[in-house]
């Protein structure tokens, strides 16, 4: 069996990489598109692949999509951190959203009912929906306003759900939270980041020297997302390890019954 599950930068993904042999490895060479960078462990019963989207999924496109499904990818997993727009939902839960929305849409996709009640059962807190925002959310009052539609955001996981969803593939969500609804970012991250979604640490550090009264917001808040990243890798480790064909199959079969 094959997973693909997505983060947006090293830093979520980087706790996985500790726990588990990762190696770099190109999935599907032969595809027109020169095939797709990965990183590539066996758990249990499947082969993860593992593709870092960028912030704000600059790095995924059309045709690195059609080659990872040609590759014969059997199940998708959008994961990484998360913030909450609900105050019931706190740094460090682990939560698997029913559907994932837009801005200006959150009806949304909804996620393979087999896999939302299995990361139920794992542990997970199911939301009703996770909106997928095209800028970053820095403040709690735009959070306030955002939590009328939705329960949490992230910047990535409409736009991988939508690629796959379409294709008879068990997809879901699952991601950490890591800051809160009575939250503000600590820092504009709008100007520290690359075309490609990547932070740059000199427009950071330059953030931090205009703003130093920021520097302990920014390590508090590094400190919920490293945890966050931390929870959400032992969570995906069981979750995938114990995956079977049986299981695979029978989310499978609930797509295919759509």
């Amino acid at each position: 069996m094959r997973i693909l599950v997505t983060f947006a930068v090293e830093a979520e993904f980087a706790p996985w990489r500790a726990l588990r042999t990762f190696k770099k490895t190109k999935v599907n060479p032969g595809h027109w598109s020169g095939g797709v960078d990965v990183h590539e462990a066996e758990i249990g019963d499947c082969s993860v692949w593992v593709f870092l989207t960028g912030i704000g999924i600059k790095c995924f496109d059309f045709a690195l999509a059609l080659c990872l499904k040609q590759a014969g990818v059997n199940l998708v997993l959008s994961s990484g951190l998360a913030g909450s727009l609900k105050t019931e939902l706190s740094p460090g839960d682990i939560l698997v959203p029913r559907r994932v929305g837009t801005l200006s849409d959150a009806s949304g996709l909804p996620a393979t009912d087999g896999l939302v009640s299995r990361a139920e059962q794992y542990g997970a807190k199911a939301i009703e929906t996770l909106l997928t925002a095209d800028r970053i959310i820095a403040t709690k009052e735009e959070k306030a306003r955002l939590a009328r539609f939705g329960q949490a955001i992230d910047m990535e996981s409409f736009q991988v759900m939508q690629e796959f969803i379409g294709e008879n593939l068990p997809v879901a969500t699952i991601r950490a939270v890591s800051d809160g609804s009575e939250e503000d970012l600590p820092l504009d991250f709008t100007k520290c980041l690359t075309s490609q979604g990547q932070v740059k640490v000199g427009p950071l550090l330059k953030e931090l020297v205009g703003h130093p009264a920021k520097v302990s917001d920014l390590v508090r808040f590094g400190k919920q997302s490293r945890d966050a990243a931390q929870k959400l890798t032992v969570f995906l480790d069981r979750f995938i390890s114990d995956l079977t064909p049986e299981v695979l199959a029978s989310s499978t079969s609930e797509v295919a019954a759509r």
